[in-house]
């Protein structure tokens, strides 16, 4: 059975960028945790879908989301 699962992308970078604030960590410090750059934290919290899914999830993973 196919489930269709739907992803709020801007709801889930608001969450991020919440977190990311709650624990008082610059977009700077959150790349080095997350092992991206700091650009690709910038594209990410602006809502970009170029990153790739592997960043994505490295950053949702460094905040406790994912």
């Amino acid at each position: 059975m196919e489930r269709n699962i739907r992803l709020d992308w801007q709801e889930l970078v608001e969450e991020a960028i919440s977190r990311r604030k709650q624990q008082k960590l610059t977009q700077k410090k959150l790349a080095v945790l997350a092992g991206v750059s700091g650009p690709t934290v910038n594209s990410f919290e602006q809502g970009k879908t170029s990153i790739t899914l592997a960043s994505a999830l490295k950053i949702l993973k460094s905040l406790g989301l994912a």
